[in-house]
């Protein structure tokens, strides 16, 4: 599962993953963020028509291109893998509309008791990570086209066992982003691409409850914490 990430710089995503940034990006998505949520608007990377990199912006939740209207988005912000190509939601942009969510990291929520006690995930290398993406176009609103899309998720290995049953896909390095964008991909490869990171490469530690709040979105959210201490939000950046 994958409900909440963070995009800290896009432009530094963009410049780790080959890509372009488009032109029209809106500022605030060029901002640090640190606590993004279903239905935000994020920085996705795709292939343009000359097969350039190229990171636009989308709505995370995916709405198909047959929906009667744009509610179920906050739903649709994960997809199973081991189902995508079947699932009528999923299936034609399996075949289609793949694309990258580049991130710093990700949160998970795992329960603790009668609570949920928020974990950071990110690299164990520093590097940002690539999580695989399918995306559509919804065309039925007053306001042009809805871009949107969701994060494939596979079962958890033991490492990300410890926090959740499922993880998001992640694209460990370039030829698995080539791969997984390319149409020339076969099937059988692009769901060779469908599971849990390799033991070691990530690491996983607990953060202040001040994430639940999506309104509270600053460096501070990744900050140490130890479980039990009161969520008291720090003065400054302490990364």
């Amino acid at each position: 599962m994958c409900g909440r990430f963070v995009q800290k710089d896009l432009k530094d995503l963009a410049d780790a993953f080959d890509a372009r940034l488009r032109h029209d990006l809106e500022p605030r998505l060029l901002a640090p963020r640190f606590n993004i949520a279903p239905t935000a608007d994020i920085g996705v990377i795709g292939l343009d028509r000359t097969g350039t990199r190229t990171v636009t912006a989308m709505r995370w939740g995916l709405v198909p291109s047959w929906a009667n209207d744009a509610t179920g988005a906050a739903r649709m912000n994960n997809a199973r893998s081991e189902s995508a190509a079947d699932k009528p939601s999923f299936r034609d942009a399996w075949q289609k509309r793949r694309a990258v969510i580049p991130a710093d990291g990700f949160y998970e929520w795992p329960q603790k008791g009668d609570r949920k006690q928020p974990w950071y995930v990110a690299r164990t290398d520093g590097r940002p990570m690539g999580f695989a993406a399918l995306w559509d176009v919804w065309r039925g609103g007053d306001d042009g086209p809805l871009f949107t899309c969701c994060i494939l998720t596979a079962a958890a290995n033991d490492e990300m066992g410890r926090i959740h049953e499922r993880t998001p896909v992640m694209l460990m390095d370039d030829a698995a982003v080539a791969n997984w964008l390319s149409p020339d991909t076969p099937e059988i490869a692009r769901h060779g691409l469908m599971r849990a990171p390799a033991a070691g490469t990530l690491v996983l530690r607990p953060v202040t409850p001040l994430v639940n709040a999506v309104r509270n979105d600053n460096a501070d959210l990744l900050a140490p914490y130890q479980p039990g201490a009161a969520p008291v939000a720090a003065v400054g950046s302490l990364l």
